[in-house]
């Protein structure tokens, strides 16, 4: 698998939306039910070749393997939902999210619905649909995988759709809740997300998305865990979270499955900061190490991926991303 185009995006706001301290409220004006935001993501990735053999560590190869970014627009809307009188409910609420996903090479609206029941658990439901098209030549946003060449052949946008919806839970966890005062915000976040992956129009098993190849239509899942301490300072947040993720059913890679080991679990473990750049913005920073599928053959590239045979797990240092995000 090459890059997942801002696969981290939405973990790097996990710790900012779950444990965000409130602004001190009017008494004589009730806060706004709406929020508006723009998101801007960028990542750098270092080049790291591929060595063969079972499980290992490879180094960075080389500087420079490409840079990406992605910009989302989103307008959410929460209201009271199911409120109580005790500390476990009193912010109940349930929020609606619109937004619309753009990048140099795809594009994509997303809609949400997040519930909070208790204080410590939030549920949430969404899906997206996108498209995408070549840029010079140099960058796919969708494509489905033709092993006679191979290739991954380009597909027309707006004619073929990438879809996945999904639903998750999330527990949460602040130490000040127990020990109040502006030193104790020792966080944590468990998230369990599953859903459902398709691109319209082909009959190929491997497909590509926002330059992500080895992609296939099924049920995934994603889980997310993360701690963090949280500082009244402008490094507002500093933590290290790991994400798993894959396929439930390796049979989703079709005649592929066996050899290039479909239900393979990639691994993130990511070290992160947040840093309130004033009010209404904030950056993020994140350095990611990944776990990718290692070969039994000697690697090609890309494209001979899925025709090769899966031997272990290579870890790597992926990526070093950047997040911005602005209230309107």
């Amino acid at each position: 698998m090459k890059k997942a185009l801002f696969a981290f995006a939405a973990v790097l706001c996990l710790s900012s939306q779950l444990f965000a301290e409130e602004a001190p409220k009017k008494a004589t004006q009730a806060p706004s039910p709406w929020e508006f935001s723009a998101t801007t993501s960028a990542a750098y990735y270092p080049e790291v070749e591929h060595d063969r053999g079972s499980t290992h560590i490879t180094g960075i190869s080389g500087p420079y393997d490409g840079i990406e970014a992605v910009a989302e627009f989103d307008a959410a809307y929460t209201l009271p939902f199911l409120r109580g009188d005790d500390e476990f409910t009193a912010d109940n609420h349930v929020t609606f999210n619109m937004g619309l996903e753009i990048s140099p090479i795809t594009v994509a609206p997303v809609a949400s619905i997040t519930v909070s029941p208790i204080a410590f658990l939030e549920l949430a439901i969404g899906g997206t649909a996108g498209t995408g098209w070549n840029a010079f030549d140099l960058f796919q946003g969708m494509a489905a995988y033709n092993e006679t060449k191979p290739e991954y052949k380009d597909m027309t946008p707006f004619a073929h759709w990438y879809l996945y919806g999904w639903g998750s839970a999330c527990l949460m966890f602040d130490l000040a809740a127990l020990w109040e005062g502006d030193w104790h915000h020792v966080v944590a976040t468990a998230t369990y997300k599953a859903g459902y992956q398709k691109l319209t129009g082909t009959d190929s098993d491997v497909w590509l998305w926002q330059e992500t190849d080895g992609m296939a239509s099924g049920w995934v899942y994603e889980q997310e865990y993360f701690v963090g301490y949280q500082m009244p300072l402008k490094l507002s947040m500093i933590g290290v979270g790991t994400t798993l993720s894959g396929h439930y059913k390796s049979s989703d890679f079709g005649d592929y499955s066996s050899n290039y080991k479909g239900d393979f679990m990639t691994i993130d473990i990511w070290p992160m900061a947040e840093i309130t750049l004033d009010k209404k913005d904030k950056l993020f920073v994140l350095f990611d190490f990944q776990s990718r599928r290692s070969f039994h053959e000697k690697y090609k590239d890309v494209e001979h991926e899925p025709l090769m045979t899966y031997s272990g797990r290579e870890w790597i240092f992926y990526t070093l991303g950047f997040q911005w995000k602005h209230l309107f």
